[in-house]
């Protein structure tokens, strides 16, 4: 016999998120056409941030080469995901010239930072205006993203500043190191932007790389992708091919060249072939 739980308590609150409803014969206005695109955007920000976090998703490295005495900075073609959850999506590489104006000494280290842009197109007047006014102000009825690539003298954005100068952190799964402070309320379970954080609501940057002086008259600077931090999500084997896959290894003969995996501290692991 099954009974039914009895509640002990019930509390009831509404969330942010909402979308439009339409009937026959309704009669729209601009806020019920915007909720349809607002919806959207807020479950993928929702999303993205919640899954992944901010971060660098694929490509976006950073190279620095010197030209005419300045440095110049390459950064190649990819996606990052802001702190809101908002793509910033770069569709070709970028280069441009370091040039602070009459001062051509910089002093590292400096920090390539990637921030999302929108810009309003096709202004176009409202056909409806006020009793009032004989001419609306023209409004812009299309967005479309853009972006800046920054150098700054400090870092500014969503990165791995704590990232460790020496060792590496290396796992089978290749995963990041759940002790740095950019990935522990990934691990821990943390929302993205919540409540008290404003740090990360206002924030729209990403760490691409810090560049740094490496005292090289041929090479001054180097670009060291370590503070940024990758998101890019680890695909998991599939489970039903799992286990054949395990009792054909066993069947393995030594034939099998040995690898060695880098593992934390400094150890190094040796899988060897199975033992016939």
């Amino acid at each position: 016999m099954t009974t039914t739980p009895k509640p002990l308590a019930i509390h009831k609150a509404m969330s942010i998120l909402t979308w439009p409803k339409f009937g026959p014969g309704m009669l729209l206005e601009h806020g019920d056409l915007e909720l349809l695109p607002a919806y959207t955007r807020q479950i993928n920000r929702l999303m993205f941030r919640s899954l992944f976090g901010c971060g660098v998703v694929c490509g976006l490295k950073v190279d620095v080469a010197v030209h005419c005495g300045k440095p110049r900075i390459t950064v190649e073609c990819g996606l990052a995901i802001d702190c809101e959850g908002d793509p910033v999506y770069v569709p070709k590489t970028q280069v441009f010239d370091l040039d602070g104006e009459c001062d051509t000494k910089f002093e590292g280290p400096l920090w390539v930072v990637l921030c999302g842009t929108t810009k309003c197109c096709a202004p176009r007047a409202s056909m409806c205006g006020g009793c009032d006014d004989d001419e609306t102000p023209p409004v812009c009825t299309r967005e479309r993203d853009a972006f800046e690539i920054r150098v700054l003298d400090a870092p500014l954005g969503c990165g791995c500043q704590d990232s460790p100068t020496t060792g590496i952190w290396d796992t089978p799964c290749k995963c990041a190191d759940p002790s740095m402070q950019c990935h522990q309320n990934h691990y821990n379970g943390v929302c993205g932007c919540k409540d008290g954080d404003c740090d990360c609501c206002d924030c729209d940057c990403i760490v691409l790389a810090r560049i740094d002086d490496t005292g090289d008259a041929e090479r001054p600077w180097q670009a060291d992708h370590s503070v940024r931090r990758f998101v890019r999500p680890v695909l998991m084997r599939d489970p039903l091919v799992a286990p054949p896959q395990a009792q054909a290894v066993g069947t393995l003969t030594n034939t099998v060249v040995a690898k060695k995996v880098a593992r934390p501290r400094g150890t190094i692991a040796t899988i060897a072939p199975p033992n016939t």
